[in-house]
């Protein structure tokens, strides 16, 4: 393997943990329960969602560092930190990292929602939605081999990558749907009285 594969493999990791994130999130959000709904089971959405953004945080942030090691062409850190004259590709590799600087502020904000408050916390937490959005971006775009900045969209990790943003654009917009309701179970009126349905058994 080589720095460049080591590289990649960070990269489509991080990619791969801002999705499933992306997605526990909004399956939160729409009060989905994996008891009530499949696979019947008691899954702790919330610790998922937390371990998932560690991943991706922890890739995002690996992903870059890996091109201080690549020999051609040659990366330095102010290329990493802030890559408007990186060799090759800036405006792409800026995308990612406005996109880690994003996701990091998403994820300290989360470690410090009880002292920040849950308005504040709130609000900054939809700032995932542009940092995803930059992250395909930066994703789908950049040329792996760092070579002439024109990557192969039917490669398979680009692949991998075109599925990950067609999931999160579905979820995305079933969320929008669901906006209001969610997955709440729906009140049933009896004789006149609103009751709840019961709950389905645990299987």
């Amino acid at each position: 393997m080589t720095t460049l594969d080591l590289c990649s493999y960070l990269g489509l990791g991080a990619t791969g943990a801002v999705t499933i994130n992306l997605l526990l999130g909004m399956m939160m959000s729409l009060r989905y329960s994996p008891v009530r709904h499949w696979p019947h089971r008691h899954i702790n959405l919330f610790d998922l969602h937390q371990w998932t953004a560690y991943a991706a945080v922890t890739l995002t942030l690996t992903h870059p560092l890996v091109l201080l090691f690549v020999r051609a062409p040659r990366f330095r850190v102010f290329d990493i930190v802030f890559p408007i004259h990186s060799p090759l590709q800036p405006k792409i590799n800026l995308s990612g990292a406005a996109a880690l600087y994003l996701l990091l502020l998403v994820f300290l904000s989360s470690l410090l929602r009880l002292r920040i408050g849950r308005p504040i916390w709130r609000n900054l937490h939809y700032l995932v939605f542009p940092a995803a959005v930059l992250i395909f971006l930066h994703s789908i775009l950049t040329d792996p081999n760092l070579t002439n900045g024109h990557p192969d969209l039917l490669d398979g990790g680009k692949v991998f990558i075109e599925i990950c943003t067609l999931l999160s654009v579905v979820a995305v917009m079933v969320r929008w749907r669901l906006r209001g309701q969610g997955l709440r179970p729906r009140r049933v009126a009896i004789a006149g009285q609103v009751a709840e349905p019961a709950h389905e058994p645990v299987a």
